[in-house]
């Protein structure tokens, strides 16, 4: 399949696995979950969150977000740890790997230049720090990437973080809406993204996607 250099530019810059602080998270044989340094040396996962990063401070919004009514088409995440609804009028599944090796599903929009892929791991980690690990990853590529906007949302009543980049790859300049959340299943990234100069024309429809995302309880 042919691709444009938007697309391309997407794979390089769209979020590797996670990455903590120059770090790695690795799964011993016996179980426990542990940080990979750069050096060669280890800790484990808890010591490493006390050291790694303070509380972050995010403000609350208290308008419930929902499932739209034309998102009927639906998609089961990994492990059954998350749910995407989506209107098929409006979006079309693409392999994973055309946007990012490690996402778990990609979709694209049919009517112009927007996409939205998940990216799930298996490690619990708590939404804000994972917005966080976003932003740090995102700048190994986009230097000049910065956080625009940041709040907690309740999504068909599960409680989240959503939050705003824009950042410039190879002189496009590229923006991303996205939803971040974890619980004992494991961690969940829903970015959605487009061009800067795109995001007002596209705003709505990102939301809408973004709001089909449902945890099974």
């Amino acid at each position: 399949m042919k691709r444009t250099l938007f697309t391309l530019l997407l794979f390089i810059v769209c979020f590797m696995p996670i990455r903590l602080w120059a770090q790695e998270i690795a799964v011993t044989e016996r179980g426990d979950t542990v940080f990979l340094y750069a050096n060669g040396t280890w800790s484990y996962y808890n010591e490493g969150m006390q050291t790694g990063q303070s509380t972050i401070e995010i403000r609350m919004n208290d308008q419930p977000h929902t499932k739209p009514e034309k998102s009927i088409k639906k998609i089961s995440g990994l492990n059954d740890a998350y749910e995407v609804w989506y209107d098929e009028k409006k979006w079309k599944r693409v392999p994973p790997g055309e946007l990012n090796p490690e996402a778990d599903i990609a979709l694209k929009f049919m009517d112009g230049d927007a996409y939205a892929m998940v990216i799930y791991e298996e490690v619990e980690i708590p939404a804000a720090n994972l917005s966080q690990i976003a932003i740090d990853n995102a700048a190994n590529v986009a230097p000049d990437i910065k956080m625009i906007d940041r709040e907690y949302r309740v999504v068909n009543n599960d409680t989240l973080v959503w939050m705003r980049m824009d950042g410039t790859a190879n002189g496009i300049k590229i923006a991303y809406y996205s939803y971040y959340f974890s619980n004992t299943k494991g961690a969940i990234q829903f970015h959605t993204f487009t061009g800067q100069n795109l995001m007002d024309k596209y705003k709505e429809e990102l939301e809408n996607l973004l709001d089909g995302l449902i945890i099974p309880k």
